[in-house]
């Protein structure tokens, strides 16, 4: 259990500087609120379930193995290729919502501005 322990520690200390930039950039989408609300409720929301994402499945594979315990290395390997379809279902959701949060309310540029100026 201390050894566990120890592992996601160190686990969470690698992911460290992701999790610091997306708190940092929660932080941003959260101030901004008032300017672009549904665009920082969606970027929001993609910035915890991403840093959700990382610290769950962190400590999921951890104790994984003592879940599973004796089963054979066809049934193992058959439900690590699930579980990580399912961990990269889960953050292709979290990034397709930060793309929603990106393109959300934008205004679509008229003809004359996409023509460059002459030089």
């Amino acid at each position: 259990m201390r050894n566990d322990l120890f592992q996601l520690v160190r686990e969470v200390a690698v992911q460290f500087p992701s999790l610091l930039a997306l708190l940092i950039c929660l932080v941003i989408a959260l101030v901004r609120w008032k300017r672009h609300p549904r665009a920082s409720l969606f970027a929001s929301l993609a910035f915890v379930l991403l840093m959700l994402h990382g610290l769950f499945f962190s400590a999921i594979y951890i104790w994984i193995p003592h879940w599973l315990g004796e089963g054979t290395a066809e049934s193992q390997r058959t439900f690590y290729n699930r579980f990580a379809l399912f961990a990269n279902v889960l953050f292709a959701i979290a990034v397709v919502i930060l793309l929603v949060a990106v393109f959300i309310d934008r205004k679509q540029a008229s003809m004359t501005e996409n023509i460059p100026p002459n030089f």
